[in-house]
Parts: C-alpha cells; sequence; structure tokens
C-alpha cells in the first residue's frame, strides 16, 4: 500500500511540475538589412532615396532604423512580444513589426519582407 502512494504521489508531483524556462532565445543585438527590391537611386539625380534599409538593435529597449527608403535614421523603441518584435516612436506610434524566423532572419509583417543579420 505505501509503495502504491509513493507512487501514486511521485506520479502527481512529476505531472504537477512545469517547465517555465524559455529555452528559445533569441540574440537580438546586431544589425538587420533588407534590399528594396526595384528600387533604383541613380535614376533622376534621386540620391536621398536608400534601397538597403536596417535596423540596428542598440540594447533592450532602443534601435536605430532607416526605413521604406527614406534617408532620415530614427531612434526607436521596441519590445519584444514572445516571436514578434513591435518598434515604435518615442510617442508611441507603431512604425513596423517583425516577425523572428529565426537568429538570423527577421520578416516584416505587412510586406513580409526578409530582413537578414550581418
Amino acid at each position: 500500500m505505501i509503495k502504491k502512494i509513493t507512487i501514486l504521489f511521485s506520479l502527481v508531483f512529476i505531472i504537477s511540475c512545469s517547465n517555465n524556462d524559455n529555452t528559445d532565445t533569441f540574440d537580438i543585438s546586431g544589425e538587420f538589412t533588407h534590399t528594396i527590391s526595384d528600387c533604383d537611386n541613380t535614376n533622376n539625380n534621386n540620391n536621398e532615396i536608400n534601397c538597403v534599409e536596417f535596423i540596428e538593435f542598440n540594447d533592450e529597449t532602443t534601435a536605430t532604423i532607416l526605413i521604406d527608403g527614406n534617408d532620415i535614421i530614427e531612434i526607436v523603441n521596441y519590445e519584444i512580444n514572445n516571436d514578434q518584435i513591435d518598434v515604435n516612436r518615442s510617442n508611441g506610434i507603431n512604425i513596423c513589426s517583425f516577425l523572428i524566423q529565426n537568429d538570423t532572419t527577421l520578416k516584416r509583417t505587412g510586406s513580409d519582407d526578409i530582413w537578414i543579420k550581418k
């Protein structure tokens, strides 16, 4: 009888234990780039259009970003929620979001552009 109780107690203990450790870690540091397809910044002397977009994660909350062919680099805030990175201006307005594909690849939501870590 004691053997059955011990086995039952052990089984309940093992089942009730959960692993809350998130082993899926993502190294957010570094720079990710994307080349805009069919971009031509040599036509009509339009050198202000950038054909390469980038986001560089500076620390746990801020990043530097150049997107949509603009020529102005912005310092932005970001937040990681599960497998999504939300990028916001300091006033809270969302600029864009990325889905984390793996350690070296981000996918921009909305456009499905793939950004690769340098």
